[in-house]
């Protein structure tokens, strides 16, 4: 039996995956370093024969290959500075966006009893911790969201349909799915506690940034790469990770350089839309805390500071 892909097709991804790794470690956050190259490894793995049926593999492979160039494109414009891409990668590290974002969700989800199915006829029920969440949102003021913080969850139900006969168990369901299906999406995730204090201290500066990791002198010589005219010849495919990279790093209009002040404002942009939650067990409710209310708090107490050093 012939091999799935040919020798050409599994060194472009083996390329493609190592210049994603490479380029995963001169980010400037330490967790996201952690987190793209995990996620990597992770989706090319599953794309690899044995892992799907082989008619998937051979119809998504173009696909997968290219969301594999875009992301690349997008880590080296994070890497020089760009600030919409960086933003992005710090949403999918702090799960604000992306598959994260959908683990955490699943802890707040309620899950039936053992040998119980959901009956879909029925509204889903929320644990009291998602409606703890929820409620805080009702309050939460953060300057940037990424989603819609939903203000209001109550199901309204129709009693009648257009020819003012009781609603069919289908549509009831669909209505059900619908509701559930959007208190889902616009549910901003808590990170975990360990998680939000470090970020915390990283968006109030108590941590201080280290710089980004000094790229190293590639041992290849300039000439050792594909020059613009074989390019244009078509003697180097537009899509090679190395076309890519040096594409991508050209100056970008917007760019910033990877300063302790600019880090410190792209932290607290994504702080501010992070909530943590804690079990008070004394008053036997859920507390939530609201990242956007700490950075408030800091700035009360830093204007305080500079007042009453005025007035000295």
């Amino acid at each position: 039996m012939p091999p799935l892909f040919t020798p050409a097709q599994c060194n472009e991804a083996r390329h493609l995956l190592r210049a994603i790794l490479r380029e995963a470690t001169y980010l400037p956050d330490e967790q996201a370093r952690v987190y793209v190259a995990t996620h990597a490894v992770a989706r090319f793995r599953d794309y690899t024969p044995g892992h799907k049926p082989d008619d998937i593999l051979l119809q998504r492979r173009h696909i997968q290959l290219g969301d594999a160039r875009k992301a690349l494109s997008e880590l080296s414009r994070a890497n020089h500075g760009d600030f919409k891409p960086l933003i992005k990668l710090l949403h999918l590290t702090y799960a604000r966006i992306g598959k994260r974002r959908h683990e955490l969700l699943r802890d707040l989800q309620y899950k039936p009893l053992a040998g119980t199915d959901m009956n879909p006829h029925e509204p889903p029920q929320l644990t009291p911790q998602h409606i703890a969440l929820l409620q805080s949102q009702k309050l939460a003021t953060p300057p940037n969201v990424v989603r819609p913080l939903l203000r209001s969850w109550s199901l309204d139900i129709p009693k009648k349909n257009s020819w003012e006969r009781p609603l069919p168990k289908k549509r009831l369901a669909k209505i059900f799915r619908d509701w559930y299906s959007e208190v889902l999406e616009r549910t901003v995730v808590p990170l975990p506690h360990a998680e939000w204090n470090r970020l915390r201290n990283l968006a109030l500066g108590k941590i201080k940034f280290r710089g980004v990791t000094t790229r190293r002198v590639m041992a290849a010589s300039t000439a050792s790469l594909p020059s613009p005219l074989e390019v244009a010849l078509g003697l180097v495919p537009h899509n090679a990770p190395e076309v890519i990279l040096k594409n991508s790093s050209n100056p970008i209009q917007g760019s910033h350089k990877f300063t302790a002040r600019f880090m410190k404002r792209c932290w607290a942009s994504v702080f501010a839309q992070c909530p943590v939650m804690s079990w008070d067990a004394k008053a036997q409710k859920w507390l939530v805390e609201w990242g956007c209310d700490v950075l408030d708090q800091e700035k009360v107490l830093h204007a305080t500071d500079e007042t009453i050093l005025t007035k000295k």
